[in-house]
């Protein structure tokens, strides 16, 4: 049975962002004998990061994709993510960004940490001697990444502490320091603050380098701050959003990024389909939804589409959205979300559709791919008082993934070529 709502995910979209990332990435060689060497040494490799299920998009299924499309490392947040990934047989090293005070022989992760698939986070004296213990306890070589804070103050170590815990790691005989990272706190909106907080970086970087295995990644440019500069693309940069298609709708200051040509280039991955399944014609004055929050100004024909906040589609886009109706005729029509949304449903207004060309079946576009439409990821959240990521993480695990593997459907709303799961 057809789910009547469905987050389409392109796959070939996220290969596709991928290979964009590749060419910013390529601008740090840029002028380089072709071929010379140390040329591959110079090149950036790519931590893709899939906190909260893949962004809401189902993380081991997006992970088996950028792994085919060569991503050399995954982020997750916490050990329940890192364990779906081992679990669903991600092969990629994985990097856990949450604290670790404690790991179990039982436990699948102990099997990644033994074969240094896993690498822990090291942000202070307390996880350090955490990963101290586990490594004697359960007879383990460790790989760790050291996170330094230069401003975000969540977590991380101070520039004051840092060094003493990577001159403790590199000391220890079980474990192995494959990466130091910074994280930026404002790389969408602020050019001087992300500077000053890579200049604190490299300064610190600089005055710890003897230390710092060459082959260990340096790395701090999110999404943002690889669009935003070369200079910070190091060895290695972590993205989440510009794998899915999304960035330059969220630049607060575009004319400061060095690749706002190349973030035009990204496609947007993810459409939120559902249908109509209900239409009524109402007078003119007629109240629609909780709280009388719409009345019709005129004869009203209003079509329901069962998707509500128990979906993830926010209650503060009541009166203030638009979805794109499928005609008959394979034209799409934007048409105004009306009255308060609900747990299960939205109403639509549909008048100025002609009633022949729309109705129960018709195909609604809820969140579109299209960056110049009003129901576009980012155009929403912004009308809704939030970000495109928190849009991604709140969509319900009820409804279902549909996975485009070849290419899109050439029928409208059709889910022919795609994956359920």
């Amino acid at each position: 049975m057809v789910s009547t709502s469905w987050i389409e995910v392109d796959l070939p979209a996220i290969s596709a962002n991928v290979r964009v990332m590749r060419d910013v990435l390529a601008s740090r060689i840029a002028g380089s004998t072709s071929g010379g060497k140390g040329t591959a040494a110079l090149k950036p490799a790519i931590c893709a990061v899939m906190k909260a299920d893949g962004y809401g998009l189902g993380a081991a299924r997006v992970a088996k994709r950028l792994q085919l499309a060569g991503v050399e490392m995954l982020a997750v947040y916490s050990p329940e993510q890192a364990r779906a990934l081992v679990d669903a047989a991600i092969t990629s090293p994985i990097l856990m960004l949450m604290p670790l005070h404690d790991l179990d022989r039982g436990d699948v992760l102990y099997r990644a940490a033994a074969r240094a698939q896993l690498h822990l986070t090291i942000h202070d004296s307390a996880t350090l001697d955490a990963a101290v213990t586990i490594t004697e306890r359960l007879g383990l070589r460790l790989a760790v990444q050291l996170e330094v804070d230069t401003g975000m103050s969540r977590g991380g170590a101070s520039l004051e502490e840092a060094g003493g815990l990577l001159k403790r790691i590199i000391a220890h005989p079980r474990l192995v320091l494959t990466g130091v990272f910074n994280h930026f706190a404002s790389a969408d909106t602020s050019r001087d603050e992300t500077r000053a907080q890579s200049d604190a970086f490299t300064a610190w970087i600089t005055e710890q380098r003897r230390l710092v295995p060459d082959d260990a990644v340096i790395h701090e440019a999110n999404t943002f701050g690889v669009f935003r500069s070369s200079g910070y693309h190091r060895s290695m940069v972590r993205v989440g959003l510009a794998l899915i298609g999304l960035a330059g709708e969220d630049f607060g200051d575009s004319a400061d990024f060095e690749f706002e040509a190349e973030a035009a280039r990204l496609t947007p991955a993810v459409r939120w389909m559902s249908q109509i399944v209900h239409v009524k014609a109402i007078p003119s004055g007629t109240p629609v939804g909780y709280g009388a929050a719409w009345h019709a100004a005129r004869p009203t024909r209003i079509g329901l589409v069962p998707v509500g906040y128990a979906d993830g589609y926010p209650l503060s886009l009541s009166n203030n959205a638009h979805v794109g109706v499928m005609l008959r005729g394979g034209i799409k029509a934007f048409v105004p979300v009306i009255g308060r949304v609900s747990m299960d449903q939205i109403t639509v207004d549909l008048t100025d559709v002609p009633e022949d060309q729309v109705g129960i079946g018709s195909p609604v576009e809820v969140v579109g791919n299209d960056r110049s439409a009003p129901n576009h990821l980012p155009t929403l959240a912004k009308r809704a008082g939030t970000i495109g990521h928190e849009l991604l993480c709140r969509l319900s695990p009820r409804l279902t993934r549909q996975y485009l593997a070849v290419e899109k459907p050439s029928s409208v709303g059709a889910i022919t070529g795609t994956v359920a799961v």
